[in-house]
């Protein structure tokens, strides 16, 4: 990883839980407790701060596509991936994006619709596949979990919770929705999908590490 692309992700926790609107350059340097000579070497003005950041989410849309075919290889980790996407922006960012930059947030509102579009589509498949249970629509399921998983990070981002109890939560989510969801009860979860989760974790940690709690 290169130290632009560190500094991307540092600024994506940074202005996801306290926004860019009201933050000069000066103040992103410090925050990111980098110079200011440094950060001009990377970034000329805060417009290309937030056009990284938007790109890093789309980016992330690309590099973990919902798949065609609902399939027990690929359940677990379309399920992760998209509470993890869900967890990934704020109302806060939003809001400021579409004040500021409505055409930056027309490309990245309309990355989310389509992603999660394909997730409606995915989890009609996973029924018609006997993957998981069919007395719930897939709009509730989405519905059920963007409550949820927005639910806790806002609480931890009001100092509601503190930040060990929301990684608790987020992660007894995600156990209740294998066990909700699910028609195995007992899935096999591959190593690859625990390495995973605690990247998540991770990036949790990293943002709302930023809030005074």
């Amino acid at each position: 990883m290169t130290p632009k692309e560190e500094l991307v992700i540092k600024f994506n926790h940074i202005i996801l839980v306290q926004g860019f609107s009201n933050f000069s350059m000066v103040d992103l340097a410090k925050m990111a407790d980098i110079s200011r000579a440094k950060l001009y070497i990377y970034f000329k003005n805060k417009d290309q701060i937030v056009n990284s950041v938007v790109d890093r989410h789309l980016e992330f849309l690309k590099k973990y596509p919902i798949p065609t075919t609902a399939k027990d290889e690929n359940l677990l980790s379309t399920i992760l991936n998209s509470l993890l996407l869900l967890g990934s922006t704020t109302e806060l960012f939003e809001s400021e994006l579409r004040e500021k930059y409505p055409q930056l947030y027309r490309n990245f509102k309309r990355g989310y619709e389509t992603y999660f579009s394909n997730l409606k589509s995915y989890y009609e498949n996973a029924q018609e596949n006997h993957l998981i249970i069919k007395d719930i629509s897939a709009e509730f399921i989405l519905f059920q979990n963007r409550i949820n998983i927005r639910g806790i990070l806002d609480d931890v981002r009001n100092n509601q919770l503190s930040l060990n109890k929301g990684e608790q939560y987020l992660a007894e989510y995600f156990t209740y929705q294998i066990h909700s969801l699910l028609l195995n009860k007992t899935p096999i979860i591959p190593d690859d999908i625990k390495k995973f989760s605690k990247v998540i974790i991770n990036e949790y940690y990293d943002t709302y590490a930023n809030i005074n709690h």
